[in-house]
């Protein structure tokens, strides 16, 4: 259901000895000389719809007068009075069974945004894109996207970091992955040294035994026994001696021992640079895995600002605020602002459809038509005030507070 004011009575308002407004059409143009009675009307309106503010009307009562009102008839059949004394203001409200009702009743059948033309443009750059997130219905949460895409840029930022820190390293691929365990080559060297020690044992048992032999073979005679029994003896180391193994050859070995450390000091330091390059490799990875992570959350983002219904074309936001045919909303034109500042009233839906705009001029004939056609759509009525020397055709021509 939407609702409209029929007939509006102002008398003795600020700058307005009497005025009575019987809108007929969408855009209810306001004209007449700086200080004739426009804006005194306007503010009326907004002080009966959306309750007195004395910030902006400090003297509501025309000079001379004791007293003031607003009486505004709507299409829903209710009535509203607002009156103004000396000593302050009342709003009386009936509907159309006669039953009152008060400023909170009216708030609710109003815009959030209030019925100021320029309010959208007058709130700051986050209640902006606030007003804009409670119109707009999206498939996203714009703060939960924000919060993650803000989250992989500190985390690929962090791996891009870490990808730097490690600086680039030179592999030697002919070197191997394993050290040569130098333990290996002493126990070797030792094993070795053990059998030449062996075979010299052995050889000196076998000169010992010769000699032995000799010394029994002079004496063979006494000594046949003990030459029998160190024949034997003969016998076993020759026999020990035999099965000896030849032992390795060191020198090849003490050589590698003195040039292993080097090696594997080479070695170490090519692992080192393998894991490096590695670990590298992975940063990368994770980098572009992140970076493909923030495309798809900015292409989530763009296509479900391409499905959003937004107030009025060419609107969109960013993280910083609202934007307007692809820049900040404050650096759209005058004429741009105010059109998308009514747009946003227009898309809050309210049963009491009502704008007041106090700056006209800034609009040229196709901001005019643009802003009659947006009315037009949304059935709301846009009262706009125009400054004009002479009455020409337009219909609410005030001169010295009074309709002429």
């Amino acid at each position: 259901m939407s609702t409209q004011i029929t007939e509006a009575t102002l008398k003795n308002f600020q700058k307005v000895s009497f005025a009575k407004i019987e809108p007929s059409g969408n855009l209810i143009v306001l004209a007449g000389k700086n200080g004739a009675g426009k804006t005194s009307t306007n503010d009326g309106l907004e002080a009966a719809l959306t309750g007195h503010n004395g910030r902006n009307i400090k003297r509501p009562i025309k000079d001379g007068h004791g007293k003031a009102s607003i009486d505004i008839k709507l299409s829903d059949g209710s009535t509203l009075i607002r009156g103004y004394t000396p000593s302050g203001t009342t709003l009386k409200g009936l509907d159309a069974e006669g039953n009152k009702f008060g400023q909170k009743d009216l708030d609710a059948r109003i815009s959030s945004l209030g019925i100021d033309g320029r309010k959208f443009i007058s709130m700051g750059e986050k209640d902006q894109l606030a007003a804009l997130l409670s119109i707009v219905d999206l498939p996203f949460k714009p703060a939960e996207l924000d919060a993650e895409r803000k989250r992989l840029e500190a985390q690929r930022l962090s791996v891009g970091q870490q990808g730097k820190a490690l600086g680039e390293a030179v592999v030697d691929s002919s070197l191997p992955t394993e050290e040569t365990s130098a333990g290996e080559i002493i126990s070797a060297i030792r094993l070795a040294t053990d059998q030449a020690a062996k075979i010299k044992d052995a050889e000196d048992g076998l000169n010992y035994a010769e000699s032995k032999v000799e010394e029994i073979t002079a004496e063979i005679a006494q000594l046949t026994r003990q030459l029998e029994g160190w024949s034997v003896a003969v016998n076993d180391r020759q026999a020990e001696l035999e099965s000896q193994p030849l032992p390795a050859d060191t020198s090849a070995l003490e050589a590698q021992l003195a040039s292993v450390e080097e090696s594997n000091a080479s070695i170490r330091a090519n692992n080192q640079a393998r894991e490096q390059v590695a670990a590298k490799d992975s940063l990368r990875n994770q980098y572009a895995d992140l970076t493909e992570q923030i495309k798809t959350l900015d292409q989530r983002k763009t296509d479900g600002l391409a499905q959003a219904e937004m107030p009025i074309e060419g609107l969109t936001f960013d993280d910083e605020g609202v934007l307007y045919q692809g820049v900040p909303f404050s650096r759209a034109s005058g004429r741009e602002q105010l059109i998308v500042s009514c747009a946003m009233i227009m898309a809050t839906n309210p049963e009491i459809r009502v704008i007041v705009i106090r700056d006209g001029n800034v609009l040229d004939m196709e901001g005019m038509q643009i802003l009659n056609d947006m009315a037009e759509a949304t059935n709301f009525q846009v009262f706009i005030e125009l400054v004009k020397e002479d009455k020409g055709d337009d219909e609410y021509f005030f001169s010295e507070g009074e309709l002429i």
